[in-house]
């Protein structure tokens, strides 16, 4: 039987991942004693910080390399899943550790004009769990393995919903839970071994990292800070996202990462080169629509949305701005800001649903044309719904 282990790089599965190496005692008794029936799988989202994949390389890497363990990395290939999988790493002498995946999460935000949402972890099945699950179906098939988790004993909501998930012949583990170890028991642990403070292993552009009461703020953005040519990826999916509907934001759709680096100490030097890396970019002017349903009990509770969003013209940021100022100029409506951000409204939601909105705005060339498949009713129906309230009105 296999035993596969998904390591996700962070201090919970490195501490298990590490006790498991230098403590037999604490093995399965699935895995060989020599460790050949052993796989560490990794699924690469493309956003992962450096700093990560340098702490990876320096003191896991060689550990697994000097016991043959064979280590694979994957990504996802696309959006869709019929773009499959590509297999980065598959070897038994792993040096580098690929975080620059295949098709990036960024890249996927970016091209909707969104921002990974903050109350579910979607995205992480999507570029993880699912991606792996494909190489374990080509790579073990039917057979029955031990897969294990690095979930600790604080994150039982965590595994009962992997419980749930994966392949039915998946026999899952959670080892860190059986040893009562917490977060940090695993930071203690790897510190003991490897002499090192663990980084926290996530996305750049991750809203859970951000979190105020878990000390993220200040172990993140000091991390941004470091990596420049990394945070102008978060930054620019944030900015795209918010031009497209000035009610997101990165942290829970409330808060900006833009604001949050502006307040802390060295954080203006970056966003000095954010503004230059945004002159540098191609820029689009985009038509924004967006139809609202109603729940069924109350209409002023919003429904199912969908939206519907086209690239018109793309040049130099100056250009598009003029293109949006003649815009206005033509409909008859003001070209407005918020200092950051340039939007011509031509209708705005109203407070009962269902209901519309309609705008143009400007932003780097990064998204793509789409219109979900709800759109047209949903707009009709907003429309429709508007143009009776200002009759009665």
């Amino acid at each position: 039987m296999n035993v596969v282990f998904s390591y996700g790089m962070g201090a919970n599965g490195t501490a298990a991942l590490l006790r498991l190496l230098f403590e037999p005692a604490t093995r399965p008794p699935e895995l060989a004693d020599d460790l050949s029936n052993l796989i560490v799988i990794t699924a690469q989202t493309g956003d992962e910080f450096l700093d990560t994949a340098v702490m990876v390389e320096q003191h896991i890497y060689p550990l697994l390399a000097a016991r043959r363990v064979r280590t694979v990395q994957v990504a996802r290939a696309g959006h869709y899943e019929r773009d499959g999988i590509v297999v980065l790493d598959d070897t038994r002498e792993p040096i580098l550790c690929l975080t620059s995946g295949a098709y990036a999460l960024l890249e996927e935000m970016t091209s909707t004009a969104t921002v990974p949402q903050s109350k579910d972890r979607k995205h992480s099945q999507k570029f993880k769990g699912w991606v792996i699950d494909q190489w374990l179906k080509t790579n073990i098939g039917d057979e029955p393995y031990l897969h294990v988790m690095g979930y600790d004993v604080s994150e039982p909501d965590r595994v009962a919903g992997d419980l749930a998930l994966g392949l039915p012949n998946k026999i899952p583990w959670y080892p860190l839970v059986d040893w009562g170890w917490d977060w940090d028991a695993c930071e203690r642990y790897i510190f003991a071994r490897l002499g090192v403070r663990w980084k926290r292993s996530h996305c750049v552009e991750c809203p859970f990292a951000f979190s105020v009461t878990k000390g993220g703020r200040a172990r993140t953005i000091p991390r941004l800070l470091a990596h420049p040519h990394q945070a102008m990826d978060a930054l620019t999916m944030e900015y795209l996202a918010v031009a497209c509907n000035p009610k997101q934001g990165l942290i829970a759709g409330k808060e900006q990462l833009y604001d949050l680096i502006a307040d802390w100490p060295g954080g203006p030097i970056l966003l000095k080169l954010f503004h230059h890396h945004l002159d540098a970019a191609e820029w689009a002017v985009y038509d924004v629509q967006r139809g609202f349903g109603r729940k069924p009990d109350d209409p002023m509770k919003r429904g199912q949305p969908a939206r519907s969003m086209r690239p018109l013209i793309t040049g130099s940021r100056t250009d598009m701005l003029a293109h949006l100022e003649r815009a206005a100029g033509l409909l008859g409506r003001r070209l407005e800001t918020d200092g950051r951000h340039w939007r011509v409204w031509w209708r705005r939601r109203g407070i009962y649903f269902p209901t519309v909105e309609h705008l143009l705005t400007a932003a780097p060339a990064l998204a793509q044309h789409k219109t979900n498949s709800s759109f047209p009713k949903l707009w009709r129906e907003g429309l429709k719904a508007t143009r009776q309230l200002e009759l009665a009105i």
